[in-house]
């Protein structure tokens, strides 16, 4: 009885272990086999091109470069001229970094040319060779309600004209603080495609302004006027605001913000939104991770006027901070399933005959902004066209039967002839599994 009791409990324990030794298995790195064992870091080279010269999963990079979670927002920067070590701790793989030559306090001296360098990378290597700038500027953004409603706008130009271009100089009204300008116009609002929740809005950007000095006297000499006012008119005054006389009338106003237009992607407008350069592009040096937990999100918007998007292009998502995402997050873009009438002849005649086409996993996008139900992310590797609806996850759920809402009679094809997948030079993770 006792020795039957142990073979269960044996049994039992193999039954249990089994799904971790799985997981443990399915989770631990594997190192490329050419893999350099030292390489010197240069000009050009990247987080991601780096992490993929290791990983044939580049996410993992916080794994092989052994950070916690907390270092994963604040990432230690990776110089041009630094050595980096592979070695092997407990049996786990281990990259390590020391200084090169000529370095000072272990970070190398770098010769810097003048030339434009990209927004928050900072000295150290960009986590993507992409202009950020230029991307963020060029493809859709979001912005909360909550910010269209303080965000200053651009309420008049030179001989009241409605469009603007480089160098002209525009007033705005709002909250108005020196410094640089982005300039962005209201495209629609965005919904999420499964719940109808308000996300916010799909925004453009315009180009960008920066204020000058002004000698407001009008203002200054408030304090003169307040005497001359009835005790109404002071009530209803604001902190910010005085009376002026416009025709025959006292009026009350507020001084307009002046701004210089810079550099322009597009006409500037009338009524244009301005927001702080620095609050609304982030810095560019963030670390590669897996999410924390699992998650579903949806694309809702790509480039503007187009339904598809590639690589280096921006995703904008049903899904934020409230969900678990950060700057750095890693999701697998997964190409829904469908459902197709099937050619094969069931002996049974009670057989379905549909059969149900698993999600595929085609590319990977990094999140690089977040709002608290939405979020914008960019393409990093992409085997085909990413569209508006298709699925985002956390990695490795290729050929997996999602759980998605019943298929409508737009997703049912009678069309059995698939055109094979090319893998190019993606990594191994993406290549086509070679049948025996």
């Amino acid at each position: 009885m006792q020795k039957h009791i142990i073979t269960l409990l044996c049994a039992a324990s193999l039954a249990i272990s089994a799904p971790a030794l799985a997981a443990s298995k399915s989770n631990a790195l594997k190192i490329k086999p050419n893999a350099p064992t030292r390489y010197v870091v240069k000009q050009g080279d990247t987080l991601w091109s780096i992490a993929g010269q290791y990983l044939y999963r580049p996410y993992k990079w916080p794994q092989l470069w052994n950070v916690n979670k907390r270092s994963i927002r604040n990432p230690h920067l990776i110089y041009p001229g630094q050595v980096l070590h592979l070695t092997w701790v407990n049996g786990r793989p281990v990259l390590r970094a020391s200084a090169g030559a000529g370095s000072v306090g272990g970070i190398p001296k770098v010769k810097l040319h003048p030339q434009m360098r990209d927004l928050g990378s900072g000295y150290g290597i960009p986590t993507l060779n992409v202009n950020f700038y230029r991307m963020f500027m060029k493809q859709p953004q979001f912005m909360t309600d909550t910010q269209l409603k303080v965000a200053p706008r651009i309420v008049s130009g030179p001989e009241s004209r409605v469009l603007y271009g480089n160098s002209d100089r525009v007033y705005a009204d709002g909250p108005v603080e020196d410094g640089e300008y982005l300039i962005f116009r209201v495209v629609r609002s965005l919904k999420d495609p499964i719940t109808g929740k308000d996300l916010g809005n799909l925004v453009e950007f315009a180009g960008q302004a920066y204020t000058i000095a002004t000698n407001d006297t009008a203002y200054q000499n408030r304090d003169e006027q307040l005497p001359t006012l009835t005790d109404r008119q002071r009530k209803h005054l604001q902190n910010d605001e005085y009376f002026v006389k416009n025709g025959t009338k006292m009026v009350k106003v507020r001084s307009a913000s002046p701004l210089i237009i810079g550099d322009t992607i597009s006409e500037i407008r009338q009524g244009d939104y301005l927001i702080r350069k620095d609050e609304v592009m982030p810095a560019f040096n963030i670390m590669p991770h897996e999410p924390d937990a699992p998650i579903t999100a949806k694309i809702v918007s790509v480039m503007d006027g187009v339904s598809q998007a590639g690589f280096g292009q921006t995703l904008i998502l049903n899904k934020g901070e409230a969900d678990g995402l950060n700057a750095g997050t890693v999701l697998s873009i997964y190409k829904n399933g469908r459902v197709v009438k099937s050619a094969w002849q069931s002996p049974t005649e009670k057989a379905a005959e549909y059969v149900n086409i698993p999600s595929e996993e085609m590319g990977l996008a990094m999140i690089y902004r977040t709002g608290e139900n939405v979020s914008s992310a960019i393409i990093l590797e992409s085997m085909g066209n990413v569209d508006i609806g298709d699925t985002l996850r956390e990695p490795g759920r290729d050929v997996d039967t999602f759980d998605e809402a019943q298929p409508s009679e737009s997703m049912i094809s009678d069309n059995t002839n698939f055109e094979p997948l090319t893998s190019g030079d993606l990594p191994a993770i993406f290549k086509p599994k070679s049948s025996k």
